[in-house]
């Protein structure tokens, strides 16, 4: 963790979020072509995923032996789920308010949970490891993705949206305890509630037990939460003081 080989790959993402928000400046492409593009970025994310982390496994007979896909690879981090949520948005719903719900709690998951995942790199840093590309790649991509639903008022971040936020956060968190005891053979992490996304972490450890590890994650989460919608939620409040006017 910041190192060259991380720092390089962080400016990287910065130029890919740059870009991004360039091209979208430029060309000013609909709502619907971004939510594809996003889905076409997603799916190739997760073929890359598949294609380094399919391991043989070699049993006592022929119905226990095969190739699989190691479970700690499978789709349920925070920013992996975003996949599913652009399924849904893309294919399966279609009241524009639960479209909007989501879309809501998709920007700042996406935005606060994926440059979360930049600065602490699960995947490592080696410039020849593929996952590596695909994991910051990905990331840079959502966070771009992200910060143009607001830029293009897409959405709107209320007090409510916040509030509600928490609660879907919180939610899925409980949903990962889950996950992480059905994999518990293969010690899965899916969000970080299983343990510390790393070693040697200032506030988030085991030092005092999972327990107060995990309420201290989710005082962290709400805080966090809280200070990354704050802005914009003034900021909307004054533009629709000055349209009253």
């Amino acid at each position: 963790m910041f190192t060259t080989n991380h720092f390089i790959l962080l400016i990287s993402s910065i130029a890919i979020i740059v870009t991004y928000l360039l091209i979208q400046k430029k060309f000013n492409f609909s709502y619907k072509t971004k939510l594809i593009a996003l889905f076409c970025v997603g799916i190739v994310s997760e073929i890359v995923k598949i294609m380094v982390n399919m391991v043989p496994i070699v049993g006592n007979s022929f119905e226990t032996s095969g190739t699989y896909l190691t479970q700690e690879s499978l789709p349920f981090h925070l920013c992996s789920i975003q996949l599913f949520f652009v399924i849904f948005l893309l294919f399966f719903i279609k009241q524009e308010t639960t479209k909007q719900i989501l879309l809501e709690f998709m920007f700042p998951t996406m935005c606060l949970g994926a440059s979360i995942s930049l600065f602490v790199p699960t995947e490592g840093v080696a410039f020849n490891d593929p996952q590596v590309y695909q994991y910051f790649i990905y990331h840079a991509y959502i966070i771009a993705f992200a910060i143009d639903l607001v830029m293009s008022n897409i959405i709107r971040v209320s007090w409510k949206t916040l509030i509600r936020n928490i609660c879907l956060l919180f939610g899925f968190s409980i949903l990962a305890i889950y996950l992480n005891s059905m994999f518990q053979d293969h010690a899965t992490n899916f969000m970080f509630v299983a343990r510390p996304p790393l070693e040697g972490m200032p506030i988030l450890n085991l030092k005092h037990g999972w327990y107060d590890y995990y309420v201290k994650l989710v005082i962290l989460a709400v805080i966090a939460l809280t200070i990354f919608h704050t802005p914009f939620i003034l900021t909307q409040k004054n533009r629709d003081a000055k349209l009253n006017k």
